[in-house]
């Protein structure tokens, strides 16, 4: 059934989705580390990253000059990231269409992550799509043209942020799969996320950290919070 829905053309509903879609995984989701890294590198996105950062450490390594600035970068964008997500997740992955001179204002992102909400387990809709990939590549590759003398600082911002990009859709992943690290780190990220899954979509923004929710109020004690009735369709009825 899942894979019928990756190629549908009408996202399914809740209704469609709640007796197939429970709040487990599947019984064929990946339950050993050997399986979860195995399909988790048979999609594009993890391969897409680890070979871009493959070719960005072979570029830094070689520039050399390595200094507190490099330090400085990735200190900044570990603090920036958990906030990154945050507001990707809650602003352009679920962005709702909006009706403007009588048209209908819609992306491809936000269509996407509906589609992941209505089919949770079906890890065609949990990676970030490609044209993404295309997008910052292809940003960071003019910036990089135009960066002059900062290019090393540029290659060791743009290595640091999507290796935590890696790491972001190595932890999507986990939520999305029976298999998880016995570490308590990872048990808590996909247990908040499972939670924004099937309990309410409009707390636990975020994914591979917990910080932004913490800081901007949204990662409240789950027992205060009802069920919304709408974390499969988003409200928006098919």
């Amino acid at each position: 059934m899942s894979a019928l829905r990756a190629t549908d053309t009408v996202m399914p509903t809740a209704e469609d989705t709640v007796h197939r879609n429970p709040m487990r995984p599947p019984p064929d989701s990946p339950r050993t580390a050997g399986e979860a890294v195995r399909v988790f590198f048979r999609h594009p996105s993890p391969l897409i990253l680890l070979v871009t950062l493959l070719g960005l450490g072979a570029m830094r390594w070689q520039a050399g000059g390595f200094a507190w600035q490099d330090a400085a970068i990735a200190l900044g964008v570990w603090m920036y990231f958990p906030f990154n997500e945050w507001l990707i997740h809650k602003f352009i992955l679920h962005y709702r269409p909006r009706q403007i001179l009588g048209r209908t204002v819609d992306f491809y992102l936000p269509k996407t992550h509906r589609r992941h909400h209505a089919d949770p387990w079906n890890l065609t809709w949990v990676f970030v799509p490609r044209h993404v990939h295309a997008l910052v590549l292809s940003f960071l590759a003019v910036v990089y043209l135009l960066a002059s003398s900062w290019r090393p600082e540029l290659l060791t911002f743009g290595f640091v942020y999507l290796l935590f990009g890696l790491h972001y859709e190595w932890v999507h992943y986990l939520t999305h799969i029976t298999w998880c690290p016995p570490l308590a780190y990872y048990e808590r990220r996909v247990l908040e996320h499972r939670w924004h899954h099937f309990r309410n979509e409009n707390y636990w923004w975020g994914v591979s950290f917990g910080t932004g929710d913490r800081v901007l109020g949204t990662a409240p004690d789950a027992k205060d919070i009802a069920r919304s009735g709408t974390n499969r369709d988003l409200g928006l009825k098919r």
